[in-house]
């Protein structure tokens, strides 16, 4: 005979083991039967939260207002820019009947279609590229009206000139928010990056 929870060799009168104090008029069945040790859930490794799906997000201040200046410098350009008076005609000048007016539309288009594809750091170039520009614009016509005292007396501005003015506004709006709102996301994931803790508890390497 042995003893179940030692292994020592009994003699078989004894009511508890020598060795280990085993209480022997325990069944062996309920003896033999191992405790079960409690399972300590394995340490998981820290993982870095997802990302929001950039197709989810709401549409925010900055891409609403860098649309909206995109189209209506696009707009501007099919407007009548300055209207042209006589003694027996009138008619009127657009953006669009120069080549510049075409690049403007083109700038215009690519710049509306950006905020649509999330690309904050191309559409805070392209506004402020689309926006200065369309200052050109303004000026240079600015510049020829004052250089010029008779062309003033038949020269007048028309609704594409001030549809300009409106999204030049609007353009410079939107690059201060398109500058804001990366600023911010690029502190957001400096603060992600700050608090990731690898699965080995080490202090993360600053890149």
């Amino acid at each position: 005979m042995f003893c179940p929870q030692c292994g020592k060799k009994l003699a078989g009168t004894e009511k508890f083991c020598p060795n280990c104090g085993f209480d022997l008029s325990v069944p062996v069945r309920d003896a033999a039967t191992p405790k079960s040790a409690p399972i300590e859930p394995a340490p998981q490794a820290a993982t870095m939260p997802p990302a929001p799906s950039q197709a989810t997000k709401a549409v925010t201040p900055a891409e609403l207002v860098t649309l909206t200046a995109a189209l209506l410098m696009g707009i501007a350009a099919f407007l009548p820019f300055l209207v042209v008076s006589g003694m027996s005609y009138d008619y009127s000048v657009a953006l669009t009947d120069a080549p510049d007016g075409a690049v403007l539309v083109l700038l215009a288009i690519v710049t509306a279609v950006l905020p649509m594809l999330r690309r904050r750091t191309a559409s805070l170039v392209l506004s402020s590229i689309t926006t200065a520009f369309s200052l050109f614009e303004i000026c240079t016509v600015g510049l020829m009206l004052l250089g010029s005292t008779s062309t003033a007396y038949y020269v007048t501005l028309g609704a594409g000139f001030c549809l300009l003015i409106l999204g030049i506004v609007m353009g410079v709006f939107s690059i201060v928010l398109l500058a804001r709102d990366i600023v911010h996301e690029k502190r957001e994931h400096q603060g992600v990056m700050g608090s990731f803790i690898p699965a080995n508890g080490g202090v993360p390497r600053q890149l």
